[in-house]
């Protein structure tokens, strides 16, 4: 009797399942855009802070004044002569305008109320800050003035942010 030539042959080969590794090439393109916005959005968040720093200064700058008028520390007129130092180097580093340090009186309200969009500088608690905070007696550093300040510059901050400044 003859062999079956049919039982001498062995079985299918099949190859072995493809590896996870390397990946296909729309897996490394997908890795690649996932870093690349996760690297814009840290780029981002730096640029961001960066840009913030003077404003979050200013916001802790101002705290400091209002707890050493509160504690007793710092006469109210200095405070108020601080916190308009404080706002003419805000601004002139912020605009990098110069010509900002100059202002005063009734142009450096006005120009606070172009800031904050209203008139609380010229006729409200912040006249204090114009030629007023040279006169005696009204050297008022209250919680209204250091509530319009936060207000200012947490203002001009939203501002600054939604132009990309």
């Amino acid at each position: 009797m003859q062999d079956d030539p049919l039982s001498r042959m062995r079985d299918v080969h099949l190859p072995d399942a493809p590896g996870w590794w390397p990946p296909a090439l729309g897996w490394w393109l997908l890795a690649a855009l996932i870093l690349l916005l996760v690297g814009i959005g840290v780029y981002s968040l730096v640029k961001r802070r960066r840009r913030e720093a003077p404003r979050r200064q200013a916001l802790a700058e101002l705290e400091r004044l209002n707890d050493n008028v509160r504690s007793g520390a710092l006469p109210a007129a200095e405070a108020i002569h601080a916190a308009n130092a404080l706002l003419k180097r805000l601004w002139v580093h912020v605009d990098h305008d110069v010509s900002i340090a100059a202002l005063t009186g009734d142009a450096w309200l006005a120009y606070l109320d172009g800031q904050s969009g209203s008139t609380a500088f010229s006729r409200g608690p912040g006249q204090v800050l114009g030629s007023a905070r040279f006169a005696s007696g009204a050297n008022m550093f209250d919680p209204a003035l250091v509530s319009l300040l936060r207000t200012l510059l947490k203002a001009r901050h939203r501002v600054d942010n939604r132009v990309g400044a």
